[in-house]
């Protein structure tokens, strides 16, 4: 026989019988909302159930006790938020009044979901032991998030995270939103308020409801977030909701995490659209981070980025190849890096940015809006690049010469073509192939993108391989499938011609860092911004009243050693508490 009122409902740990529990503080004279399942009611003879974690349109999540694993697990509750109503004896239905039909399809659709869910194996999100039916109405069981909001987490850690310190925890999770959306999952609520930070350090999506709360609706309450839902999700008559849709969410969490603000709600930039990032932030912004996501957060869904697979490679490397759809002509502004502007809506579309006159190279990137333009103020000085700025500069001479080399024989060939009476078909044409090797793959995307006359305009460029290399840094190009010289000669390729490029992940060895004496959130960050795969970092216990409370004790392997991301690496954090005694509890 079971004894339900031996657990605390807050912690679901042992109960003592007092008022509150010593262990979380939970007051055993609470109740849970008036609609949900009380306190300590035993659910499908199996799960006791504890407090009420979180209310949403879609129903109820309660902190909960497996009788039959012997620990705490959460339970989410088929309860859609205004059409349902729970009996005396706990079973629940659609209101009276309310078509049944509306109740039903969410039914469904909430099995169908978390039973999808339950068959995916993904780090980053919380597996799904089980889904059942009970009391008229539909369960899942799901491991228990100990975790906290990002949105809280960002509260407690400065407001903002640098692009190396997200980068490392965010590609797991967008690798996580690309596996959802592959099994046909929209998550549709993507908000630093549905992601969860775990003890761990790791980022797990939460928060993944039937797509019907995901749009206003007369039938559903509506579970968005002003500022990272896309406008497709404020009218249901237009409820198309699609990939494209994450896109926009995560581009908003990712805009919320680097600048510490979340962007204007979408029904409201439809209107009127005047974003700008600060140059001061802008500046230590890869330049592919900030065209990911002015792309990500284009109002229209036409002009955004369509799938989270491209969203991602555009992250990375600034992959805008395979039917990436660029942003309209005259519509980039350039902008000094002393000065943060907004750029009107009202600029003329055939407009050039002006050319700077100073020796230092800006890049920024905007692109089409819905009513108007969304500008990302992005300032790169080349004098904080000085080998880029070295190697821009010494070759200037060089391409002016290529230029005008190239100008000069195409008006050989056009008067050789005159004479012959003979003109080539435009298939015949060919073009020099551009030497890629060494080059960053995201500056060589960005200029056949952005600029009117370029080596690589007439090429696709595509990613074949990622590979490990000693010789080039991540993101620069090792080698090409089309050699650039033919017998010493330029070689050259009509129109077109597809050059396939193997990019570096940079050195497969990473020195291991001194992590001995920081806390464990400074441990795990510095192995994440290094690349170290999140399954393979081992955290473990000891106690050192001599040490920091919550530091690293001991490292293996030792700093300083040379190691893959691959392999293992552990470390011992001090679970020391001073007690009240010691005076510094």
């Amino acid at each position: 026989m079971i004894d339900i009122n031996k657990f605390c409902p807050g912690c679901m740990g042992e109960a003592t019988g007092d008022r509150y529990c010593n262990s979380c503080g939970y007051d055993n004279t609470s109740k849970n909302p008036v609609e949900a399942l009380n306190a300590r009611f035993l659910l499908n003879s199996r799960y006791i159930i504890g407090k009420v974690i979180e209310q949403s349109s879609e129903g109820f999540t309660y902190l909960a006790f497996d009788t039959e694993t012997n620990s705490p697990v959460d339970i989410k509750e088929y309860f859609p938020l205004g059409i349902s109503v729970r009996y005396p004896d706990k079973t629940v239905a659609s209101k009276s009044g309310v078509d049944n039909f509306y109740y039903n399809e969410g039914l469904l659709e909430f099995i169908d979901l978390n039973r999808k869910l339950s068959r995916l194996e993904n780090a980053a999100i919380f597996p799904i032991s089980g889904t059942f039916e009970d009391n008229g109405t539909a369960y899942s069981v799901m491991a228990h998030n100990t975790g906290i909001t990002l949105s809280s987490f960002l509260e407690k850690n400065g407001n903002i995270l640098r692009w190396e310190q997200a980068r490392a925890l965010f590609f797991p999770l967008i690798e996580t939103i690309v596996t959802l959306n592959n099994e046909g999952i929209i998550h549709g609520g993507i908000s630093p308020e549905s992601i969860s930070v775990g003890r761990d350090g790791k980022l797990r999506l939460t928060n993944i409801n039937i797509i019907k709360t995901r749009f206003a609706s007369e039938n559903f309450a509506t579970a968005i977030y002003p500022g990272c839902a896309a406008i497709e999700q404020y009218s249901a008559e237009k409820g198309n909701i699609g990939s494209f849709t994450d896109v926009y969410g995560i581009s908003s969490t990712l805009f919320r995490v680097l600048l510490g603000t979340l962007p204007p709600p979408a029904n409201e930039r439809i209107n009127n659209d005047k974003m700008s990032i600060p140059s001061s932030v802008a500046g230590g912004l890869p330049r592919q981070v900030l065209t990911a996501l002015a792309n990500g957060l284009q109002v229209k869904i036409g002009d955004r980025t369509q799938s989270m697979v491209k969203f991602r490679d555009e992250l990375v490397y600034g992959d805008t190849s395979d039917g990436f759809q660029k942003s309209e002509p005259g519509k980039i502004a350039a902008v000094a890096a002393s000065t943060d502007r907004d750029i009107s809506a009202n600029s003329k579309p055939n407009s050039k940015p002006k050319k700077q006159k100073s020796g230092v190279k800006y890049a920024a990137i905007s692109a089409a809006v819905t009513a108007g333009l969304f500008i990302v103020v992005i300032a790169v000085a080349m004098i904080a690049l000085p080998n880029l700025r070295k190697a821009v500069l010494g070759t200037e001479s060089t391409k002016k010469s290529q230029s005008s080399s190239s100008g000069q024989s195409s008006s050989s060939k056009s008067e050789s073509k005159k004479e012959d009476s003979t003109p080539s078909a435009p298939s015949e044409v060919e073009y020099p192939v551009p030497d890629l090797v060494g080059k960053k793959y995201a500056d060589i995307i960005h200029e056949k993108n952005n600029k009117d006359e370029n080596e690589y305009e007439n090429f696709k460029i595509t990613i074949s391989e990622h590979i490990y290399s000693d010789n080039y840094k991540a993101g620069c190009i090792c080698s090409q499938s089309i050699d650039p010289y033919d017998n010493d000669k330029k070689n050259t390729k009509p129109k077109g011609t597809e050059i396939k490029v193997v990019v570096s992940l940079g050195s497969e060895k990473i020195k291991v860092p001194s992590l001995v004496d920081k806390t464990k959130d400074e441990a795990l960050l510095e192995l994440f911004r290094l690349g170290f795969a999140y399954e393979n970092i081992t955290v473990t216990t000891s106690t050192d009243p001599s040490a920091e409370p919550d530091a690293v004790l001991h490292q293996e392997p030792n700093a300083g050693q040379m190691i893959s991301r691959d392999e293992k690496i552990e470390i011992d954090i001090n679970d020391f508490k001073p007690s009240a005694e010691d005076g510094t509890d």
